[in-house]
């Protein structure tokens, strides 16, 4: 008795052309990406919230604003437009001093060349000749 498991002929298995093909459909493969990079992305946000609250040192609960005193509000608006006042008075002064520094050098120069040509014009005196 010959027991034969493989009813099939082994060569002519061997000697054909096999391709592989895919298990699932292409529609599970992409979903299946889709859904694994969703939830990747969810957790490397919620890895980089945990980084960031931990770094800033302050509870994982929400921040609640701390109410605001309306009259330390006004107070340092008040500052802040006294100051901003005193700055353009303070500027003003400043270009006053530099426009009355522009004129004076003006004159200065004026002057100057006014002089210089009068000195060009006059004789060399003689050199026995007594200076004034």
């Amino acid at each position: 008795m010959v027991d034969r498991r493989f009813p099939r002929d082994a060569g002519s298995l061997t000697h054909r052309a096999y391709t592989l093909r895919p298990a699932r459909s292409l529609a599970f493969r992409v979903t299946v990406w889709a859904v694994v990079s969703v939830l990747c992305a969810c957790a490397g946000a919620a890895a980089l919230t945990a980084w960031q609250v931990r770094r800033a040192g302050m509870p994982r609960e929400q921040c609640i604003p701390a109410p605001v005193d309306e009259t330390a509000k006004q107070t340092e608006l008040t500052r802040a437009r006294l100051a901003l006042a005193q700055e353009s008075a303070a500027r003003a002064a400043v270009q006053k001093a530099a426009d009355g520094a522009a004129a004076d050098v003006a004159r200065l120069n004026a002057e100057l060349q006014f002089l210089r040509g009068q000195s060009k014009g006059r004789t060399p005196a003689p050199a026995g000749a007594p200076r004034r």
